[in-house]
């Protein structure tokens, strides 16, 4: 290629390139076209294409750098999501969480509370019962108590209490009579019993313990006759027996009740003129033996109001 001097060949002034191949001449105004040869034919089209290289690698450069740009900017925005979407689910998921394990705890509370107030309640309840029942119990066994001391009151006699009944006292002396006749055992035709027995005495015997209120006894000694008969003559034998109520005890009315058997007071016989009568011949061996023998018994002696006949 050859160099060519960029002078005006008119005026010799300076040109100026205006486009490709084309040169203006500053001083006079001319213009003027570039006369290329094979070389500079070559040689621009060596440029050119250097130029279009130097243009497609600065594209593909550029392009290239627009897609790192680009790449970068995607990852950043990526990245700016990313970070937007964790705080996003900070704000909307640690909350939430939050919420549910306060409601979570809460709730865990507020059933151990109930919980705790059943068993409270429970316990209340089972104390209550506990109370009521106890209180059931002392109500029963005072009420027991009571029962038995009204029970025990009513067995706390006195004889002047037994005679102010005067119903109870006719009726005694009749059954008094009833059980000493079905005590008597007689062999002999010959032996007849007076069935008009002589009342003597009576006697109140009263348990020492009171658990044995049950065992007050009324006894009424009688004199009885026993005749043995024979042709010419009649021999009389006098015998002493008695006769017994038990359980004495006292209504809430005042009046007396017992318990009745057709038992004379005793089992004891002697045998007088070949027959056994029933009853004692000494009367004080019976007082000893019937009144004075009972060590577990307390006795008053006193005179039923029963025999006008």
């Amino acid at each position: 290629m050859q160099l060519l001097s960029l002078k005006c060949p008119n005026c010799n002034g300076s040109l100026k390139m205006v486009r490709e191949g084309v040169f203006y001449c500053q001083n006079c105004d001319s213009e003027f076209m570039a006369d290329y040869d094979k070389d500079d034919i070559e040689y621009q089209k060596m440029k050119s294409e250097a130029e279009l290289r130097k243009q497609q690698l600065n594209m593909a450069e550029s392009g290239a750098a627009e897609r790192a740009r680009k790449a970068k900017d995607q990852f950043k925005i990526k990245l700016i999501g990313i970070a937007v979407g964790f705080i996003l689910l900070l704000i909307i998921v640690v909350p939430t969480v939050v919420v549910t394990l306060r409601t979570q705890r809460e709730a865990q509370e507020a059933y151990m509370q109930q919980q705790r107030e059943r068993e409270e309640q429970q316990e209340a309840e089972a104390r209550e019962r506990e109370e009521r029942l106890r209180q059931e119990e002392e109500e029963r066994l005072a009420a027991e108590e009571a029962e038995r001391q009204a029970i025990l009151e009513s067995y706390r006699l006195t004889p002047e209490e037994i005679v102010a009944d005067s119903f109870f006292t006719e009726n005694a002396s009749k059954s008094f009579r009833v059980q000493l006749w079905d005590n008597t055992n007689l062999f002999y035709d010959n032996w007849k019993w007076n069935e008009q027995p002589e009342y003597i005495t009576s006697f109140l015997l009263t348990a020492k313990d009171e658990n044995n209120r049950e065992q007050n006894i009324l006894i009424s000694i009688y004199k009885i006759y026993w005749d043995k008969e024979y042709e010419d003559r009649t021999d009389r034998y006098v015998m002493y027996d008695g006769a017994c109520f038990y359980n004495i005890s006292r209504n809430e009315d005042g009046t007396i009740r017992c318990d009745y058997a057709p038992d004379s007071l005793t089992y004891n016989s002697e045998i007088v003129a070949n027959q056994f009568l029933s009853g004692y011949t000494d009367y004080d061996q019976l007082i000893r033996q019937e009144i004075y023998g009972n060590a577990d018994y307390t006795y008053v002696e006193f005179t039923m109001p029963e025999d006008a006949e």
